[in-house]
């Protein structure tokens, strides 16, 4: 199902990105694969259900953002802890 989330932290070195799903309590945790610019805030929609590889689009400039989901339904802790 496509979602709309916000990408709630970043680890530039890793290429992993934390998001939260809008109206959501749980979190995803996917690994950038190309090397459009990611902003912590941004909006990003695509398939945030399943583990593998998926295309985010940003909302706001329709820029497609090439990614491997590693987890979802994650705490807020545990993307901050995976993210470290």
């Amino acid at each position: 199902m496509q979602r709309q989330a916000r990408v709630i932290a970043i680890n530039n070195q890793t290429g992993l990105i934390g998001l939260q799903p809008e109206g959501e309590d749980s979190c995803v945790l996917a690994q950038q694969l190309d090397t459009r610019p990611v902003n912590t805030g941004q909006m990003l929609s695509g398939e945030m259900d399943s583990v593998g590889m998926e295309t985010f689009v940003n909302a706001q400039t329709q820029d497609r953002i090439e990614v491997f989901v590693e987890a979802y339904g994650l705490s807020a802790d545990a993307v901050e802890l995976a993210l470290r």
